[in-house]
């Protein structure tokens, strides 16, 4: 979700768009296929096709700038939380890197990419190249993944260094909202109907953020505040305004709840990475179950199991999709 690979594949989004019922969040019927827009978190191997690279030990750095060899090219141990979602609900082979394979598989998200425009795969970018491979038509019976804004939260961060003021760095919380609500009301008039939308982490959590020290930790968690107090009203309005059915997901409290009460999830360490950085050391990551971070940003695959059994929660209990 950083370094060279921000320079190449911008921000994103993961939204999870889902038909449910306006009382109640559960869907009408099952989604005949996902639809996955965002970053490095939801990346099922598009970065891969598009680099042509891997981070393999010793790591350099704990936010790296390619998938990992290791776990199937993802940006952790193993599959993503929307991949494992898509298990539960027997909607394979839909989350597989659209990039490889258009229209097979219909997930857009890429690693280092952006809500707002700030480089060649940001959410805009993205949802273009959807519409490009389903002939401008979004198909109604799908399920519209939207997971933005974590990197431009990294930048928001990043930019106090040069403006403390927060200015710039609301300036780029809110391009972020700007964009998801765009392509939001975008993906609305192509079709779509039926979204999982997913707020900002608690980038105060992760671990890079924790070695910046408890400043940082303070101004990072206020920012992630600050983008999902944006988000809210956005998803409402265009729920009640635009006739979309949206189901939210709250990884902010679920990651903050994670931490809280690691042994209620089965994990014994939620602060530190499980990978180390310049050691060849074998095994380079013993217990990854035990682990809530993989790297200093990204999840393990245990990590984003807990996310996917949280938002099969949120959607309700459907019935079982079918693979397209």
């Amino acid at each position: 979700m950083s370094g060279s690979i921000l320079k190449k594949i911008v921000q994103v989004g993961l939204l999870a768009l889902f038909a449910l019922l306006q009382t109640n969040p559960t869907l009408a019927g099952p989604p005949q296929r996902f639809v996955v827009f965002g970053d490095s978190l939801s990346d099922p191997g598009n970065a891969f096709v598009l680099l042509r690279d891997v981070e393999v030990p010793p790591f350099d750095d704990l936010i790296p700038d390619a998938p990992y060899a290791r776990g199937g090219l993802h940006f952790s141990n193993g599959a993503t939380w929307v991949e494992q979602l898509a298990i539960i609900d027997h909607a394979l082979p839909s989350t597989g890197p659209a990039l490889l394979h258009p229209v097979l598989f219909s997930n857009y998200a890429v690693g280092g990419a952006r809500a707002r425009p700030a480089g060649p795969f940001d959410l805009s970018t993205q949802v273009g190249l959807f519409l490009r491979d389903f002939g401008e038509q979004a198909p109604a019976d799908a399920l519209y993944v939207v997971f933005a804004g974590g990197n431009d939260l990294r930048d928001a961060l990043a930019a106090l260094a040069q403006d403390a003021t927060f200015a710039t760095s609301l300036g780029i919380v809110g391009a972020a909202l700007a964009s998801i609500q765009s392509n939001l009301l975008t993906l609305r008039a192509a079709g779509a109907r039926s979204f999982l939308a997913v707020n900002g982490p608690d980038i105060s959590l992760a671990p890079a953020v924790r070695l910046l020290g408890p400043a940082a930790q303070g101004a990072a968690q206020f920012l992630s505040a600050q983008f999902n107090a944006g988000l809210e009203p956005i998803l409402h309005g265009l729920e009640s305004a635009s006739g979309l059915n949206i189901v939210s997901l709250d990884v902010f409290r679920i990651l903050n709840e994670i931490v809280a009460a690691p042994g209620a999830f089965g994990l014994t360490n939620v602060t530190q990475p499980c990978i180390a950085v310049n050691t060849n050391a074998q095994p380079f990551c013993a217990n990854p179950g035990t682990f809530l971070f993989w790297d200093g940003i990204h999840p393990t695959k245990a990590g984003h199991r807990i996310i996917a059994e949280s938002a099969r929660a949120a959607l309700g209990a459907v019935p079982v999709a079918t693979a397209p």
